[in-house]
């Protein structure tokens, strides 16, 4: 599993990095809805994540994460780094302002 946390505003272009990765995923043809981990508690977002995982997506965006959900998500990483059903699961954290 990769972990990346999107840090910062919109680029040059004007299009924030999660735009830019939504942007990336919807050309190759995957359209999944961005996860806003505001209306998660810390647990609850794990349980979203785990959702959409077992759904058989490889790629999973969420946006407004807190440091206590990244801290969370990093934490579930470590936990199922045995698990082969992890090994190409990308999640793009972006975290809250």
């Amino acid at each position: 599993m990769q972990i990346r946390v999107l840090i910062g505003n919109a680029s040059a272009c004007g299009r924030s990095q999660l735009q830019q990765e939504q942007d990336r995923l919807v050309q190759a043809g995957l359209n999944y809805p961005v996860i806003n981990a505001g209306a998660y508690a810390e647990d609850g977002l794990l349980t979203i994540l785990e959702v959409r995982v077992n759904g058989g997506q490889r790629e999973i965006l969420v946006d407004d994460c807190t440091r206590a959900q990244i801290h969370n998500v990093l934490a579930w990483q470590s936990s199922v780094e045995d698990d082969a059903q992890f090994d190409d699961l990308v999640v793009h954290l972006v975290r809250r302002n």
